[in-house]
């Protein structure tokens, strides 16, 4: 809950953000939550995995190219252009060759941006949100980031756990998988079983967030009903059983709805305290309608 509400207050600026988690935590999700809670919520939202291309084609790919310039090479914006006005997420930023990274920097600093053979530079307004999946203490040290880059980059810095290590999330990343997927596939469950909830709570979760999304995944595409049970779990699920020193107790779990239920309050009351309870300011800040937040308050016995 501390992270979201750290969230909220990043979104109410314009500032660039680094976050900073292992592989599948999550970031993705949290760096679009972001930018939907943000005054760029209705401007393009452009993700970039900096390790998925080769250092001349990164660099083409986000400034763009002229016809010519290189072999194959055409007349196409970068994803600065492209992104302009919104927000621009660079995620394995510490892949990124140091050469390349220097040039990004003279982008940030400059706001304006030359496409790879061109004389020309075009102005853009872009919000840069960077990830990183190794120890931020060290990016530097290691030399995986520029220091003057990193400086630009991390005027706030969050930092996701692991997923084993925030499992209070896990009944609020349950229903927004099962809500994404029950549109995808077009199906109608509800929840999951009490069964299935006390397994995932005492999960070691090695493929964090994403390996939960995947789970949630198979069993909508696979199986039809209301309810998520243990026989439509992936395999490494199947008569899983949790250490005993690390076992919460089935009897001790709320119900799905009681803990989104908890998280939606505290949001809430997060979003009124940072707008001083003006409703229509808390209703932009979170991304409802203000009629929604107000049957939320009437609904949470929320009084002030």
């Amino acid at each position: 809950l501390k992270l979201k509400s750290l969230a909220l207050k990043a979104a109410m600026t314009d500032s660039p953000v680094i976050v900073a988690g292992s592989t599948g935590t999550g970031k993705e999700l949290f760096v679009q939550s972001i930018h939907n809670s943000g005054d760029r919520k209705y401007k393009p939202f452009i993700a970039q995995n900096c390790a998925a291309l080769p250092a001349n084609l990164l660099e083409s790919i986000l400034f763009g190219s002229v016809k010519g310039s290189f072999t194959g090479a055409e007349n196409r914006p970068g994803l600065f252009e492209l992104a302009d006005g919104g927000t621009l997420f660079l995620d394995e930023i510490n892949s990124m060759p140091l050469d390349l990274q220097t040039k990004l920097l003279r982008v940030i600093q400059d706001g304006r941006v030359r496409r790879v053979g061109s004389g020309k530079t075009t102005d853009v307004d872009v919000r840069i949100i960077s990830a990183i999946n190794t120890d931020i203490n060290t990016v530097v040290e290691t030399q995986q980031i520029r220091q003057d880059l990193f400086f630009r980059l991390s005027v706030i810095t969050l930092v996701i756990p692991d997923l084993c290590k925030r499992i209070e999330d896990i009944p609020l990343l349950v229903e927004h998988f099962i809500n994404k997927y029950n549109k995808k596939f077009n199906k109608f469950f509800s929840g999951v079983s009490k069964e299935v909830l006390h397994i995932f709570l005492n999960y070691s979760w090695p493929g964090n967030v994403r390996e939960l999304e995947h789970a949630i995944e198979s069993a909508i595409s696979l199986y039809d009903g209301e309810i998520i049970r243990e026989e439509h779990l992936p395999f490494q699920f199947k008569n899983y059983q949790p250490k005993n020193d690390n076992s919460w107790e089935t009897s001790s779990i709320q119900p799905l709805s009681t803990a989104v239920e908890k998280v939606e309050r505290e949001i809430i009351i997060s979003a009124l305290e940072q707008t001083d309870f003006n409703i229509t300011k808390a209703a932009k800040l979170i991304n409802v309608p203000r009629q929604t937040l107000q049957y939320k308050i009437k609904k949470l016995g929320l009084l002030f």
